[in-house]
């Protein structure tokens, strides 16, 4: 598995060819390249210049310079033959036609396709790219620390994801035992639930469903006004002897003046789950005393930032190293298909563990 990690990160082509059809003009493009000896040019934004490479190079292609201005056209040797292909649209309107027309007849550029234009190809999340990059090393650790074969191939097909923009191809679990997941950690009574990105509830009636009222109590913590008065009206529809036991707190959750450890400062939390939009190890720093208290299990989601894969995880690891790491991929919803959201980290403690 870390051998087949390496591959990926050094964006192996043999892993993944063809994943979506190209332009149709990509096979001109490598006839030029391969019988008339024409140079190719990326022009564009920086970010969108790593992930047009990355797509060149699922094509067996690659750029022989790479620009981020008209201007550097100029700098390409007159007596060679080029092909310039655009990451950004903006050079096919009229405000850059013309000069885009005047460097390219000035500098022997016979043709250019700007291929993002098609939404044909993918656009990478070149964040992920980036770090992957500059954190390799930290990312082969992480994959060896993890607790089972499940966690390391759903951690290595997530990055493979990321690296290629493919959809994940593996498993997904269902959404009804997100961070409920018997298989990773072992339920307690008399539970004190920390939910944090609270929503409209549902999470609350997911608990529920895994485990009735089987708890002591649930803090119930969301940012917004809106979904906490969602939360409360839905609270109407559970039997008072249970409602009773929520405790709903409209605030953000983070590191400094809303943390874990004030709100529930001398409570023996068993259960933290947290889906706050990149917030997750902020949070985690707020909860540092309870967790080095208490021990509770912790269900994080872990695909809004790249620091998820190793940061997140490391930081509770050095805190504890009672703590076990897994990871977990859910169904995301049609519209996160290419995101590949719900992906959740799970640190679970030695006395928690499924034997």
């Amino acid at each position: 598995m870390e051998e087949y990690l390496k591959r990926i990160l050094d964006n192996d082509m043999n892993i993944v060819h063809g994943v979506y059809e190209p332009p149709n003009n990509i096979p001109i493009l490598r006839y030029k390249i391969n019988n008339e000896n024409y140079k190719i040019v990326v022009l564009g934004t920086d970010s969108m210049i790593l992930s047009c490479i990355n797509w060149l190079a699922t094509e067996n292609i690659s750029p022989d310079y790479v620009f981020n201005s008209l201007d550097d056209l100029d700098k390409l040797n007159k007596s060679d033959k080029y092909f310039l292909i655009l990451t950004d649209i903006n050079y096919k309107y009229p405000a850059f036609q013309a000069e885009l027309i005047k460097k390219m007849s000035n500098n022997n550029i016979k043709d250019y396709l700007c291929p993002y234009d098609y939404e044909k190809i993918p656009k990478h999340d070149t964040e992920y790219l980036e770090y992957f990059k500059k954190k390799e090393k930290d990312i082969i650790t992480m994959l060896n620390m993890l607790h089972d074969a499940e966690s390391k191939e759903v951690y290595v097909e997530y990055i493979r994801t990321k690296m290629y923009a493919d959809f994940y191809r593996l498993k997904q679990n269902p959404t009804w035992i997100k961070y409920f997941d018997k298989d990773v950690y072992n339920h307690v009574s008399n539970e004190i639930f920390v939910n944090c990105g609270s929503s409209n509830g549902d999470t609350l009636f997911y608990y529920l469903e895994n485990f009735k009222d089987d708890f002591k109590r649930i803090y119930a913590l969301e940012g917004n006004k809106e979904r906490v008065r969602q939360f409360k009206d839905n609270l109407n529809y559970i039997p008072e002897n249970i409602r009773k036991k929520v405790v709903s707190i409209n605030t953000f959750v983070d590191d400094d003046k809303n943390t874990i450890d004030h709100i529930c400062e001398n409570e023996a939390v068993s259960l933290i789950n947290m889906d706050i939009e990149g917030m997750e190890l902020k949070a985690i720093k707020g909860a540092k005393q309870v967790i080095l208290a208490n021990k509770p299990v912790i269900a994080a989601c872990a695909y809004h930032l790249p620091t998820d894969l190793y940061e997140l995880p490391m930081y509770i690891k050095n805190l504890s190293d009672d703590y076990e790491i897994f990871y977990r991929k859910y169904a995301s919803t049609f519209r996160n298909k290419l995101k590949n959201a719900e992906l959740v980290m799970y640190a679970v403690p030695q006395k928690r563990l499924v034997r």
